[in-house]
């Protein structure tokens, strides 16, 4: 079949088309052309349907988000107490410029310039830091960084510290054990 042929079919709804009935007899026949072709006028569903609508999630609850957050003062302090405690780790000479990023964060946070979505996610870093949760910190940062790179472009490279210290101690701490577990 020629293309203009080809086009000519898809475009029409009846064509004349001649039918072999045998080597020797040729009758003319008129199909349908939607019929010629294996298709339906009314199509399969799914066929070529738009895509289905989203439903959209429910957005929680007051019980159901504050299940287990305390109060923004609470959090406040407990995550203050958390990366105090690190910044006391950090070596002298880096020191001061860690301890002026985090000041950073907590002016923002003590103006309520953060919005309540980080506040919680920087407050779920600190609690995954505390239990030494070396997955899910990294987690909550990706998402604090993504989610919230503009409003927390001077600080949240500093967030990754404690995160990294505490990793290269989990890993020495395994390297440790594997020394003991097979001789030299």
């Amino acid at each position: 079949m020629s293309g203009e042929n080809y086009r000519s079919a898809t475009k029409c709804r009846i064509k004349h088309k001649i039918i072999h009935l045998n080597a020797y007899t040729r009758v003319p026949a008129t199909i349908n052309c939607n019929a010629a072709f294996g298709t339906v006028l009314a199509h399969e569903p799914g066929w070529n349907d738009p895509p289905p609508k989203l439903v959209s999630k429910k957005p929680a609850t007051t019980a159901e988000a504050n299940d287990d957050t305390p109060d923004r003062e609470e959090m406040f302090r407990q995550t203050q107490t958390v990366f105090d405690d690190y910044v006391q780790t950090v070596e002298e000479s880096r020191r001061a410029t860690v301890q002026k990023r985090f000041n950073l964060m907590y002016q923002q946070w003590t103006d309520k310039k953060l919005p309540e979505g980080l506040e919680k996610l920087i407050f779920k870093l600190a609690i995954a830091l505390s239990k030494q949760d070396i997955k899910r910190a990294h987690a909550v940062h990706r998402t604090i960084v993504c989610d919230y790179g503009s409003v927390c472009v001077m600080w949240a490279p500093v967030l990754r510290h404690p995160i990294v210290e505490l990793q290269q101690r989990s890993e020495e701490t395994a390297s440790d054990e594997n020394s003991i577990l097979q001789p030299i």
